[in-house]
């Protein structure tokens, strides 16, 4: 029998099956909240259990120095991306220490599989590098994902989950986001969205955002391109991954402060009985989702575009490094009551965020590499909603085939060069915002006019020139783009998103005025 090489050092990557959808598989926000403290650490917690103590990557002030001579039987180079990536000095170590893992993880989350892939190491990082990711999408491509034990006919079972009760309303899954809730956060209210909303019974439409980096694997690509030695190779990548979960942690922070103590002064929240305006549900690395008071919601995103711009995947503030490394993000949103199932406003959120994703990835919307930062947002009228697709092409689309959307839009960070064109185009957010400034400012429409217009939309356009005509005879007039009032060139409508976010939106301006407090 041969004997397994024990002289050779092995590197490892782990991933964690099934996260998104571990953490939001619910309906209570309080669980999905639970959840994502959970599975924050889970790698490296997994692996402290398995080998008693590892020695951290990074700390609060930024990445550790790593050498490449270190005799330790088990050492993590870098975690990042959801992925963690670890030296062992043998292959039977590696087999130990990752069926402990695997036992810890299942242990700890009742229904997650980790994923581990391993290379022998050479002396060429970016070639292991690079087979260890191959290695590692094909272990995922034939991984069987099990499930746990389903319930007996005989046995109670939760909805959410589908799994068997083990106490009167929850299971294992459930009990378990609850408990480490509870332990970890501190934190336990029992109404959480009721909080958020402006005044519980009177206005509580909500919004829930996810935000998610750009292009990052080719940016890191092109730092680490060359990069064959470990020890320059490894700090490059530690710096990287500190960089990403920093910048955009840092940024996530300043903007929830800032809301949450300039909201509480304006007007339009008079009557707010709690201080929270933002609740933190995910942060990690460039994932981002929170839920917010509804009004907020497009300010928050503007906010957080404009300030992630300032960090760079490299760490430095240098223009050449801003343009070539600058962050960047795409957003969902999706606006719905505070009884709404979460999980269902999460889906929808998560779709806006691909839809502005794809259309930032367009190639005449980029800047060579670069990609630029852009929201989408819905609301959610009924849980028909989560086919997002569908229920664009039933309910926002005239009989005539015309658009009533113009989202997704963009919005400049604070290096916009290389993107002037986009300026001009009707889904630059500007655009959006002069139209909610017009249409809410009572001198120029009334808003009994402004309901009817968005009412109105669906109709097309004859119904409309024909009820123009009569706001003509009133003294009211709306103002023409390239001479045209209601569509445009490309047959998508010029006020119909405005008019619907009307009462779901407040302008920065409010918010980054020194005047407010």
């Amino acid at each position: 029998m041969t004997q397994e090489k024990t002289e050779t050092r092995i590197l490892a990557m782990y991933d964690v099956r099934g996260i998104q959808k571990y953490i939001y598989r619910t309906a209570r926000v309080k669980d999905a909240m639970g959840a994502s403290l959970l599975v924050e650490n889970i790698i490296y917690d997994a692996l402290k259990t398995a080998v008693g103590s590892v020695s951290p990557w990074c700390d609060k002030n930024g990445p550790l120095p790593y050498q490449d001579n270190s005799k330790k039987e088990v050492e993590v180079l870098f975690i990042g991306g959801g992925n963690a990536y670890v030296l062992y000095d043998s292959l039977k170590r590696y087999r130990e220490v990752s069926r402990k893992m695997s036992r810890y993880v299942l242990d700890r989350t009742y229904s997650l599989q980790l994923a581990a892939a391993w290379v022998e190491k050479t002396e060429d990082y970016a070639d292991d590098y690079q087979k260890l990711k191959a290695k590692m999408g094909q272990v995922k491509a034939e991984m069987i994902l099990s499930r746990p034990y389903g319930a007996l006919p005989v046995m109670k079972v939760e909805r959410k989950t589908g799994y068997p009760l083990v106490t009167e309303k929850e299971s294992t899954e459930s009990r378990n986001k609850k408990g480490y809730k509870d332990a970890k956060a501190q934190e336990k209210e029992e109404k959480i969205f009721d909080k958020l909303a402006q005044q519980k019974g009177v206005e509580s439409t909500l919004a829930v955002v996810h935000i998610d980096g750009n292009n990052m694997g080719l940016g890191i690509l092109n730092l680490i391109k060359g990069e064959t030695a470990y020890e320059s190779a490894v700090n490059t990548m530690r710096r990287i991954s500190w960089q990403i979960s920093h910048s955009f942690r840092t940024v996530f922070d300043e903007m929830s402060m800032l809301f949450n103590e300039k909201s509480f002064y304006l007007k339009e929240f008079e009557g707010k009985e709690f201080r929270p305006f933002i609740r933190r549900i995910v942060t990690a690395g460039d994932d981002i989702t929170y839920v917010c008071t509804a009004r907020i919601a497009l300010a928050t995103v503007q906010y957080f575009f404009e300030n992630i711009s300032k960090y760079t995947l490299n760490g430095k503030t240098d223009p050449q490094s801003l343009k070539d490394y600058g962050f960047s993000a795409c957003a969902g949103v999706a606006y719905m009551g505070s009884h709404f199932p979460f999980s269902i406003a999460y889906d929808v959120a998560e779709s806006c965020c691909e839809n502005a994703k794809s259309l930032a990835k367009m190639p005449e919307n980029k800047d060579g590499l670069r990609v630029g930062n852009f929201v989408d947002f819905q609301i959610c009228k009924n849980i028909k909603t989560r086919n997002l697709e569908n229920v664009r092409k039933n309910e926002y689309e005239t009989a005539d085939g015309k658009s009533l959307l113009l989202r997704p839009y963009y919005i400049p960070g604070m290096n916009p060069e290389g993107f002037e064109r986009l300026e001009k185009e009707p889904f630059h957010f500007q655009c959006f915002r002069d139209a909610v400034q017009w249409i809410t400012d009572e001198r120029n429409i009334p808003r009994s006019f402004a309901k009817q217009l968005r009412n109105m939309y669906s109709e097309g356009e004859m119904p409309l020139e024909t009820w123009n005509l009569f706001l003509k005879s009133r003294g009211w007039m709306i103002p023409e783009n390239n001479g045209r009032v209601f569509f445009s060139d490309s047959g998508k409508a010029i006020w119909y998103d405005a008019l619907e976010m009307m009462d779901y939106y407040l302008d920065l301006d409010k918010f980054t005025d020194n005047t407010t407090c």
